[in-house]
Parts: structure tokens; C-alpha cells; sequence
């Protein structure tokens, strides 16, 4: 029964009469409080006067059940906690199966409770809810041909049958009624990714099965048979693709653009890198003798930083790459396949020890036009600033430092500022005196979230006397910005020139100071 104070009504649909019998038939529909408040709303928001619903035949053994079934479930959604629920956030919820013991229980059919419980621990009803389908996601370590490999698959089962998405690539269809499937393969997201379903329809196609061991389709067949050496075939040129792809910096496990023509992608990699046809780079040859950091924009989403030398491409972000430069100087600019680009490649030397000090070859590079690379790896730029690869006592490692803090402020990404921090406090450990390279310390503590400590404030007041008698109003600026004395800190950028003032907004300790308080 459904008590309420709106004129509006309830209307039963689909009630049947049986004609061969006398016996009146019994429907039901439990209608507790959620569902009723879900009832409503949809009347107030359709502007409707009515509504209809399907009721379920009842039978017998059901009469008792039900009702100890309904007390319960209005006990559980009183209209105090149900109010209650609509203005107070949930951290955590609980899902309640109504009816659940009965033997003809349908998941797909039955009663679904949410709950909510927010941090009290105090247990509110949120809404009534109907399943469509029940997804399962699992990993699973699978053996083929005596190698192991990971496969990620999904499993969404309706009421009518379910299918299994596989690596997100491989979708097969399982009817249980005709004890058969379909499958469809779709184009490639990623290359790790597609092999692994490649290997498994070859598995399948050997032993009519699959390697799963908590996945089995027993009784069932997928028509897969004449396509035994054609997938072979083609496990066979994605092996190459991938071995190639790793040369260059193209992980197995990228995901491509979804608009990227694969085809031509995939050519243009054979022919560039396996078949050398480096005239489809639109360079010229002369500017192929010697080791060269080279740019190749392969399509409008892959986009390559490599090295060439000895004949042959190299990933630049690779360690191989870092070994091969560490022979040759610093190397700022880059070699373009952009027929409208004027940039001239920069010829290595082959002493570099003439050189005073060696340089990270991404010194001089913005990290804003790296990560667009789509071989960009940070480990390697971090592992370039190693004192392997880099004098940390070079200029450079103060200005590459900004660069990584300003990233930082764009990203909020904490590995380009705890990088910024490791350069300038090995910078400062050789130069115990250098005030550049305290402030730009201090600074990132205070974005990393740190108060600073007394006996660096005290070191801030000493720096700050020095650079008052010495009227370096720039370093006094700063220290005010970094002691958060906004007001203080506006006064002396006022009397700044121009000239300063436009050079110190370009720094990270303004846009620090523009977010004072």
C-alpha cells in the first residue's frame, strides 16, 4: 500500500484475467520509500498527472516473504533518513539485493537499494536502481608457446548473454542458447595490446580454446578456421613493427590517436627506418654524414626526437642516445623534415674534450616542445642532468631549472619540480654563496607545500640585508615574495625599471607572487 498527500496517482498496467479459472490472481510491486520519492520526482519533473508501472504475479509461498520483505526495507528507508540522504555526501556505499533468497531471484529483474555512508558511519538510503548489465574487469598471467603474458579483459554479462572485450582490442560475442560466438577484431589502439589478441586467436585457432583459466567456454565454437596462416602472417609484421617502433621510441603500449591513419603510419615507418628511404623525409642527404639530433614529424600525432649516426636513426630519449652524445657538445638546435622550416642542422665535433664543460643535451631545450614528443621520456631527461652527462656547475643548470619550475606551475606535475630542486641544490653545493639558486630553493619548498623553517628565514633576512646595501632591488623583491610580504614585495617591484620589470615576470617567483595573499 502507498500512502501520500499528492492528488497525483499511481495507475497498475498490464493486469491480466485468467479465463480458466475462478480464482482471482494476486500482483505485486514493493513500493518502499526510495522508490516512491523516485516516483514522485519523475511526476514533477514530467508535469504528468499519473504514472504506470509493471506489477509481478504472486504466487502463494510469496504472500509472507514479501511482507516480511517490505517491513524491512521501509524500517531501513525511514522518511527521516531518506530527507536526510538528499543533503548529506556519502565517502562510501553499500548495495542491497531485495528478495534475494528466493530461488527464482533474477539480478537483472530484482530490487536493487543503494546506500549511502557518509563519514559518520551512519547508513542513508540514496535511490532505488535497476541493472542492465554487470561488468567484471580481470587480469590474468596466461601461458602461449611457453611464454607468459599479462591480458586484460572485461567481462559484461546482460540478461540475454554477455561478451568478453579483451584487451579492449578483441570483442567476442557468446550466445548461450546456440553455444556459439562471434568475434571482431578492432583496428589497433596500441601495438602491445593488439599482439596480445593476435597470439590468442592464433591459440584459439590450434586448440579451439582459449589459455584462461578463470574464463572458460565450454560447449562453444567461434568459426576461426582457414585464418590459421594469414594470422601468422600478421603476428609475424607486427613483431618487426614492434621491434622497429622500440628502436625509435615508439612504446608497445602508446595509444594512438583514434583519427590516425594506421596504414600510412606503419608504412612510412617500414620504408623510413627498416628500408632507409630517408629521401621521404624531405632532408638533404649531405645533411645525413654526420651524428645529428634530428626532429621527424611522421604524422600530425607522432611526432619523433631521434639521433642519427652511423647510418641509422636512434630514440633520443633512450640511454644509448645519451652514451653516443656524451662524445660530441652540447646540441640546442634540430634537424626538421618541414619543407618550410629554415632550421640548419648542428654538425657534432669529434672532440669534445676541447670543450670546458659537458652539457645535458636538453639543456637548452623547452620542456613545453619535448613532451610533445611522442618518444619523450622524463627519466632519461632527469638521468641526462647526471654528473655522468652533465657539469652541474654549468650556467645552463640554473636556467634549465626555471624552465622546470614554470612546467610545474602548468602541470602541477611534482617530477619537474623536485627535478628543478636536485639541480640547484648540487648548483649550490659548489657555490655555497650563489643567492639564485637559494631563492629558486626556497621557492619550490613553498610550492612542494613547506613552511619554511627559522633558521632559513634568518638566512633570508641576511641575504636581504646584503642586497639592500648592495641596491640589487630585483634579489630584494624576491626575498620579500619568498617571506610572503606581498605589500612590501609591490612597492619595490613599482620602483623597478621596465626593463627589469618585464625580465622578472618572465621568472616563477612572480607568478608566486601574484598568488599572495
Amino acid at each position: 500500500m502507498v500512502t501520500t498527500k499528492t492528488k497525483k496517482k499511481f495507475a497498475a498496467k498490464d493486469l491480466e484475467t485468467d479465463t480458466t479459472t475462478v480464482e482471482q490472481l494476486a500482483y505485486y510491486r514493493i513500493l518502499a520509500p526510495l522508490k516512491v520519492r523516485s516516483l514522485l520526482s519523475h511526476l514533477n519533473s514530467s508535469e504528468k498527472k499519473s504514472i504506470s508501472f509493471d506489477f509481478k504475479k504472486m504466487k502463494n509461498e510469496d504472500l509472507d516473504p514479501l511482507r516480511h520483505t517490505f517491513i524491512k526495507e521501509v524500517d531501513k528507508q525511514q522518511t527521516r533518513s531518506t530527507e536526510t540522504s538528499e543533503n548529506k555526501e556519502s565517502t562510501h556505499y553499500k548495495v542491497d539485493l531485495v528478495n534475494m533468497e528466493k530461488k527464482a531471484f533474477n539480478l537483472y529483474e530484482g530490487i536493487i537499494h543503494v546506500y549511502g555512508i557518509p563519514d559518520d558511519g551512519i547508513k542513508l538510503p540514496v535511490e532505488e536502481v535497476k541493472i542492465d548489465e554487470l561488468k567484471i574487469g580481470k587480469n590474468e598471467v596466461v601461458y602461449m608457446n611457453n611464454e607468459s603474458t599479462l591480458v586484460t579483459y572485461q567481462i559484461i554479462e546482460t540478461e540475454k548473454g554477455f561478451k568478453v572485450v579483451i584487451e579492449d582490442n578483441l570483442t567476442l560475442d557468446f550466445d548461450r542458447r546456440k553455444k556459439s560466438g562471434l568475434f571482431h577484431l578492432e583496428r589497433v589502439k596500441s601495438l602491445g595490446s593488439y599482439m596480445k589478441c593476435l597470439r590468442l586467436i592464433n591459440y584459439y585457432i590450434q586448440r579451439n580454446k582459449f589459455p584462461f583459466q578463470s574464463l572458460q567456454l565450454s560447449g562453444g565454437t567461434l568459426d576461426l578456421k582457414g585464418h590459421l596462416q594469414e594470422i601468422e602472417e600478421e603476428i609475424e609484421s607486427y613483431k618487426e613493427l614492434i621491434d622497429i617502433c622500440t628502436q625509435i621510441g615508439i612504446s608497445e603500449n602508446d595509444i594512438f590517436d583514434d583519427k590516425e591513419d594506421l596504414t600510412s603510419l606503419f608504412n612510412a615507418i617500414i620504408n623510413i627506418f627498416k628500408n632507409k628511404q630517408y629521401s621521404l623525409l624531405n632532408i638533404r642527404q649531405e645533411k645525413l654524414e654526420k651524428t645529428e639530433i634530428i626532429n621527424i614529424e611522421l604524422s600530425k600525432h607522432v611526432k619523433l626526437a631521434l639521433v642519427y649516426t652511423d647510418g641509422c636513426f636512434l630514440n633520443l630519449y633512450s640511454e644509448e642516445a645519451l652514451k653516443i652524445m656524451g662524445r660530441y657538445s652540447s646540441i640546442t638546435d634540430l634537424v626538421s623534415n618541414h619543407e618550410h622550416d629554415t632550421v640548419e642542422s648542428v654538425m657534432l665535433p669529434d672532440n669534445r674534450e676541447n670543450y670546458a664543460q659537458k652539457v645535458s643535451i636538453f639543456a637548452s631545450q623547452k620542456i613545453e616542445e619535448m613532451v610533445k614528443d611522442t618518444n619523450f621520456d622524463f627519466e632519461i631527461v632527469k638521468l641526462s642532468f647526471a654528473d655522468e652527462h652533465h657539469d652541474i656547475q654549468a650556467d645552463l643548470t640554473i636556467t634549465s631549472s626555471l624552465g622546470y619550475i614554470d612546467f610545474y606551475d602548468k602541470t602541477l606535475d611534482e617530477n619537474y619540480l623536485e627535478l628543478a630542486l636536485d639541480l640547484n641544490q648540487r648548483y649550490l653545493a659548489k657555490f655555497p654563496e650563489d643567492d639564485i639558486a637559494k631563492v629558486n630553493i626556497y621557492l619550490i619548498k613553498l610550492k612542494q607545500g613547506h613552511e619554511l623553517s627559522e633558521e632559513e628565514q634568518n638566512d633570508l633576512y641576511n641575504i636581504k640585508e646584503k642586497a639592500e646595501m648592495n641596491n640589487e632591488q630585483t634579489l630584494c623583491f624576491a626575498y620579500e615574495v619568498l617571506l610572503k610580504n606581498k605589500a612590501k614585495a609591490k612597492r619595490i617591484f613599482a620602483t623597478l625599471p621596465v626593463e627589469e620589470k618585464e625580465e622578472i615576470m618572465e621568472f616563477p617567483i612572480y607568478r608566486f607572487y601574484q598568488n599572495l595573499e
